[in-house]
Parts: C-alpha cells; sequence; structure tokens
C-alpha cells in the first residue's frame, strides 16, 4: 500500500505538468509579408519584391521590414528608396527586383528620404532629431542639421525643383527651416505652423506653392516660398474628420487638384484647396480606414486606394469601384505609380503597433 502511495506522489506533479504543458499557448509566427508589393498590370495582380542579395548566395528579404516612407528617385524610375521604423534605409536600382541595405546611413526609424532632382547622388533623409545628406549615392553621410531638443524629430523634408539648392525640413513641433545653400545653413521662416506637420507637396507647377500637412490639425499652405502659410481649415470644415490626416496627393494631370484621404475619406480639390467635394465610395464617410491613395499620371480617373484589408480601385473617378482582398497582412502606409512604365504601381507596408496591455 505505502509503495503505491508513493508511486502516486511522483506521478501528480508529472500529470499536472503534462497537462500545462499541453495547454501552453503558442507564440504566432509573424508572416513575412510586409516590405513592398508590386503591381505590373495596374493592380490587377501583386507580387511581393523583397529580395536582398547576399554574399552567401543565398536571398535574405525585407519582408518583415516596416516601411514608412518610400520615395522615387525624379530622374530615375527604376531608383526607389524606402525609410523604415527601425532599418533604416534600403534602396533599389532596379525597379524592386532586388534591394540593397544603405550600410553607411545608420538603423532606426527614417521619417522622409528626398532624391535631389538634379542631381541623383545627393539625398537627404530624416534620422531622429536630425537630417542626414549624402553626395555620392550613400556611400558617405554626413549631418547637415539638429534640432537642440533630443526629444523632437525632422519628420519631413522638400527639396525645390527648380532651385535645388534650396531644402525644407519640419520638426514635430511644427516649426518649418528654411536652407538656401543645399542644407549648409539654416533659417526659420517667420510664420510657424506650431502643431506636428508630417508632410510636405510642392506644386509641381510653381515651385513657390507649398502644402503641408499635420498629424491632426489638417491642411496648411504657401504661395511665398514658406514665408507666410495659411490653414485650410476653413474649407474643409463640412467633412467631419478632414483633419485627421492619412495622406495628401497632386493629380498630376491637372493643375491645382489634390486628393486629401483622411479619417472622413477622400476630398478632391480642383483649385488649390480653396473648395473640396467628396469623392464617392462604396463605403460610407467616416466609416473607410483609407490609409494610402495614388493616381494614375495617364488618367485622372484611375484612381487606387488602400484600407487595412481591402485594395480598392476605380476607372471613372469613384462612380464605380473594384474591390480585392489585400494581399498583405500588414498596414499599407504608401503607393506610387510609376511616371514612365503604364501600369506599374508600388506599395509598401509596415507591420500594426502591438495590442496595448
Amino acid at each position: 500500500m505505502k509503495k503505491k502511495i508513493i508511486i502516486l506522489f511522483f506521478l501528480i506533479p508529472l500529470l499536472l505538468s503534462g497537462c500545462s504543458m499541453g495547454f501552453e499557448k503558442k507564440k504566432p509566427k509573424i508572416k513575412p509579408d510586409a516590405g513592398i508589393w508590386k503591381s505590373t498590370d495596374s493592380g490587377e495582380t501583386w507580387k511581393q519584391q523583397v529580395a536582398v542579395p547576399t554574399i552567401s548566395g543565398k536571398p535574405g528579404s525585407i519582408g518583415r521590414a516596416s516601411v514608412l516612407v518610400m520615395e522615387m528617385d525624379p530622374q530615375d524610375n527604376k531608383a526607389i528608396y524606402i525609410g523604415t521604423e527601425r532599418s533604416g534605409i534600403y534602396y533599389t536600382y532596379d525597379g524592386a527586383i532586388t534591394w540593397n541595405k544603405m550600410k553607411a546611413f545608420p538603423n532606426g526609424r527614417v521619417n522622409s528620404i528626398q532624391v535631389d532632382p538634379k542631381n541623383k547622388c545627393v539625398i537627404y533623409a530624416t534620422y531622429k532629431n536630425t537630417v542626414m545628406k549624402t553626395s555620392d549615392c550613400g556611400r558617405n553621410w554626413e549631418t547637415v542639421f539638429v534640432d537642440n531638443n533630443p526629444g523632437v524629430t525632422v519628420n519631413a523634408i522638400l527639396i525645390d525643383f527648380y532651385n535645388n539648392n534650396i531644402v525644407y525640413i519640419s520638426t514635430s513641433e511644427g516649426v518649418i527651416h528654411k536652407s538656401f545653400d543645399y542644407g549648409t545653413t539654416w533659417s526659420t521662416p517667420f510664420n510657424p505652423i506650431n502643431v506636428n506637420v508630417v508632410k510636405f507637396l510642392m506644386s509641381p507647377h510653381d515651385s513657390r506653392i507649398i502644402y503641408v500637412a499635420t498629424s491632426k490639425k489638417g491642411i496648411y499652405k504657401s504661395e511665398d516660398g514658406g514665408e507666410t502659410w495659411i490653414s485650410l481649415s476653413d474649407s474643409l470644415k463640412d467633412y467631419p474628420g478632414y483633419n485627421n490626416y492619412r495622406d495628401l496627393v497632386f493629380n498630376p494631370s491637372r493643375k491645382n487638384s489634390l486628393i486629401l484621404v483622411s479619417a472622413y475619406g477622400l476630398l478632391k480639390t480642383n483649385d488649390g484647396g480653396e473648395t473640396w467635394e467628396p469623392i464617392p465610395l462604396l463605403t460610407a464617410h467616416n466609416k473607410a480606414d483609407i490609409r494610402t491613395v495614388a493616381i494614375d499620371p495617364w488618367d485622372e480617373n484611375i484612381i487606387y486606394y488602400a484600407t487595412k484589408t481591402i485594395f480598392y480601385k476605380t476607372i471613372n473617378g469613384g462612380s464605380d469601384w473594384k474591390t480585392k482582398k489585400l494581399f498583405s497582412t500588414k498596414i499599407p502606409t504608401k503607393m506610387l505609380v510609376d511616371p514612365k512604365e503604364k501600369g506599374v504601381v508600388y506599395m509598401s507596408f509596415n507591420y500594426p503597433p502591438p495590442p496595448k496591455k
């Protein structure tokens, strides 16, 4: 009898241990479907383009990279630069077939990248509270701007296409700095916006006309190269959620025409922001969680946009939409339509933030 009791005494912990092991939750595998996806047939089909060549011959991948910004070289449609959340900058010179790490640039968050429109080897990029610049296609980088407050981030960069010696940068404090000498020295315009500026957009017809998007305070516009700014909120106030910014793009086919993506949905203007009108959507306004938008450079009636789960395309300005389940499980951050090759569209993706505990 004593032997049976002893055996049971040793078996009980083992059985309990086995039960606890059987019910232990496995950590879900993270699907490497972020990075860059590319379509060559105007969004009908998509392929992930994330290969990174290695010395071993076994290709690496940027499939786990959280892409925040995607910038195409104005002089070379095959050259694209992406800024990531943690891994610095990657680039491609072959239209996303292969990607390479910008090894001389530090790892970390990159909010904005700009390529000089007249010199493809001159590139500016944000890094924390600084702006870095290369003049030799990324082999070497120098710091050309530092904000005195280490808690401030530099969010956006803009290069004047007419006078490429003029460079603008914006910070999370809403201060816009301007350089007249390729980033060597910086001045501050007279009228700071004082809200978090996240994007610049320059009119392709007049480099003095600049739009800035703020994270929560709507769109501002300057017609004198950033010396003064006016808010466009009065013309947008009838559209609740307009100030919750997601994206802002120019219509390349029409002067003074833009599309704004906000919590409201899609809004377009054909008069530089004086008036706006909604673009018809399949979902009700304020219900579509649109993340990014793009307009076909050859046909303004072809518009693409993406939510967290669905890709949309219209060929008639929004009267009808064709939908497709998003091919990635990650969050879309940016779309680019190739201005030289019809049908080529790129889309970048970011990992969603971890759930709050």
